[in-house]
Parts: C-alpha cells; sequence; structure tokens
C-alpha cells in the first residue's frame, strides 16, 4: 500500500450520486452535520443509510483497502465509544490517477445516543516499526440532537 494517498473531501450525506465514469461529478444529497430524533425517541437508534464521499489526492498510489469506524464522543462515561467498524472497503487506484473519488455505503447504523459523533476513516500501516497499527487519513463529525 503506497503512503501517497491523501484525502482532501471528506464528507458524510444521506446519498450520494456518481454519473458515468466519463463524468468527474458527484452529486451529494443531504448533506448535514445534523441528525435530528424526536425528542421522545429511544436509543440505540438505527440510521437506515448513510454515505461517505472521499475525494483522493494521489501520488503513484496502490490499491488500498479501508476501514470506517463510528466514535460516539460524548458516551455518558465520558470516554469516547467506537459503536460501529465498516468495511474494508478496497479502493482500486491506478497509478496514472491523480484524483479518485470514492464513495462509502454504511447501511443500518446503530446510534447509541445523543451527541457528537465521528467518522474516521482508517487504512493499515504496512512499514515499519508500527506495521499493522490502523491510521487515521480522514475524518468527519456528525451530531445527533433532540
Amino acid at each position: 500500500m503506497s503512503r501517497r494517498v491523501s484525502v482532501h473531501h471528506f464528507v458524510a450525506s444521506l446519498t450520494t450520486r456518481r454519473y458515468d465514469t466519463g463524468q468527474r461529478t458527484s452529486d451529494l444529497l443531504g448533506v448535514n452535520y445534523w441528525r435530528e430524533v424526536p425528542a421522545d425517541a429511544e436509543f440505540p437508534r438505527t440510521l437506515n443509510r448513510l454515505d461517505l464521499f472521499a475525494r483522493f489526492y494521489l501520488f503513484d498510489a496502490k490499491p488500498v483497502e479501508f476501514i470506517v469506524q463510528l466514535v460516539w464522543n460524548d458516551h455518558p462515561s465520558r470516554e469516547s465509544k467506537v459503536i460501529g467498524d465498516y468495511g474494508p472497503f478496497r479502493v482500486g487506484f491506478r497509478r496514472d490517477d491523480a484524483v479518485r473519488d470514492a464513495v462509502f455505503h454504511l447501511p443500518m447504523i446503530r446510534l447509541q445516543g445523543a451527541g457528537l459523533h465521528s467518522i474516521e476513516l482508517l487504512r493499515e500501516r504496512k512499514r515499519g516499526w508500527q506495521t499493522g497499527e490502523l491510521v487515521t487519513i480522514a475524518k468527519t463529525h456528525f451530531l445527533v440532537e433532540r
């Protein structure tokens, strides 16, 4: 795996619509950093779908597998709690690509409570003394409010 992959856009949306491969355009529908639930809602609560759009900038990159991790930052214990791991998602970069868009579909997310949540895009480190460690390469947040 190449270390020459960087993410400049990492956006959560309800739906992402991509056009054919000839066009380099995507519609991000329902981009919102707040998820409202009714005041009488009980948790856990299921969010049917969440799409994550990532725009990668590449420098002689090889195919990479990514994991998406959902974290509840405002857990009552005051410790952040991982509430979901999704993937691995394989993104097949070509050596001649300079930019590549990818969409990660997360179905049936189980929200555990209100408050701040973070979504991290992780990859496994393949070189050096920290081989096998997961490295965060992009992060975004959303807030669940009543």
